[in-house]
């Protein structure tokens, strides 16, 4: 399975997988593999599906927390986007405040696995960053101030 990986065989690998998950199906790195390989392919309902997957196997696998969160803030490109198109409209601006529910459930979903990861991995400044953003977008300032002043005071255990 490696060798089609490296040659990006992605399909012939991903079968590969497969048949490794009927004989061991706890595998958490392999399903993990299968959402990167989704991800990649721009399969994002498949990517979460392994993601989530390999979370139940493991709650604390720091990259599927991560990962998960990631893909799942992939959606806020589109929601600045229509955002940005808006004008000062009485419409336009109930649109926007619709788009603004939309966006912030997204980031409370994200939350969990983003909280997740810092937790596993407080040095980790992927996920600190990604953290502080989300906490700025939902206007949850203390959480936003407290992890900050850890990260400026080198402090490695956080929440």
């Amino acid at each position: 399975a490696d060798l089609y990986l490296k040659a990006k065989d992605f399909d012939t690998y991903t079968k590969l997988i497969n048949e490794a998950l009927a004989k061991d199906p706890t595998n958490v790195d392999l399903v993990y593999n299968l959402g990167v390989i989704s991800g990649n392919a721009n399969k994002l309902d498949e990517a979460e599906k392994y993601y989530k997957k390999a979370l139940e196997l493991n709650p604390n696998y720091f990259n599927a927390n991560l990962n998960l969160a990631e893909l799942k803030l992939r959606s806020d490109e589109k929601f600045v986007a229509e955002m940005n198109k808006l004008g000062t409209s009485e419409k336009d601006n109930k649109r926007y405040e619709a788009i603004k529910v939309e966006r912030d459930k997204n980031f409370k979903s994200i939350l969990p696995y983003l909280e997740k990861a810092v937790e596993l991995e407080p040095n980790n400044e992927a996920a600190r960053k990604t953290l502080l953003s989300v906490y700025n977008a939902l206007e949850m300032t203390d959480k936003y101030k407290a992890l900050k002043a850890k990260m400026k005071s080198g402090k490695s255990k956080l929440l």
